[in-house]
């Protein structure tokens, strides 16, 4: 069982939780059990419920977990250096795959975990780039809130197509060292150096009607 833990301290919460986001990385929550789970992380089944109440408990921490890890690599952006060499990087975070293939499977399923899933990555990535902002690596955006969905969609992309993606950059996994150094680049300098360079085609869309800035997508209003 690969460790995705940042802990080498790992406690047994740690291995169910570890054991959790690498076994529904590859089969989905929707086939993954809690006696499998335990299996995987060596433990009886009885701690799962024990440690996290339910399955759905399980799956709470794991999301979490993925979204706090996440939000730590995004913290990357707030520095005014340049980005770690992603060879070296991947290297010193081995967890980053079994993370990318949880992402992936929990976008792929679909319904209630899907888009609970999403409008905490448009959280997060929303509070980041506010904060990159201030920090001023990244600029200010008339919509911030559209910003950050559309900012998700596109690396829900990468997640649900790292596999087709990985093989059109000439590679076999998207985490491979070359494809993804590949991947990376070109990702920030579509970023750092736009597509659209004639200001007159945003000109022509007028000003912005935004909704308050905090406003919320209409899955979590439904929740509530």
């Amino acid at each position: 069982m690969l460790n995705v833990s940042s802990n080498d301290d790992r406690s047994t919460p740690a291995r169910i939780r570890d054991a959790a986001i690498a076994y529904v990385g590859e089969h989905g929550w929707e086939k993954a059990t809690s006696r499998q789970i335990s299996s995987a992380a060596g433990v009886p089944v009885g701690l799962v419920n024990y440690h996290f109440g339910s399955k759905d408990g399980l799956r709470q921490a794991c999301d979490d977990w993925v979204i706090e890890r996440l939000a730590e690599d995004k913290g990357l952006i707030l520095g005014a250096g340049p980005l770690p060499r992603m060879d070296s990087y991947l290297d010193d975070h081995p967890e980053l795959r079994p993370i990318t293939e949880y992402i992936g499977q929990c976008m792929r399923s679909g319904g209630p975990v899907a888009e609970s899933f999403f409008e905490r990555m448009v959280e997060m990535t929303q509070q980041m780039m506010e904060l990159a902002a201030d920090a001023g690596t990244f600029r200010r955006y008339d919509d911030p809130y559209a910003a950050a969905v559309i900012l998700v969609a596109y690396g829900a992309g990468a997640s649900l197509f790292g596999g087709t993606i990985a093989r059109l950059l000439g590679g076999t996994n998207l985490l491979d060292t070359d494809t993804y150094n590949r991947y990376v680049r070109t990702t920030v300098e579509l970023y750092t150096h736009p597509l659209i360079t004639d200001e007159r085609y945003l000109d022509a869309l007028g000003t912005p009607d935004v909704p308050p800035a905090n406003a919320e997508g209409d899955f979590r209003k439904e929740k509530e």
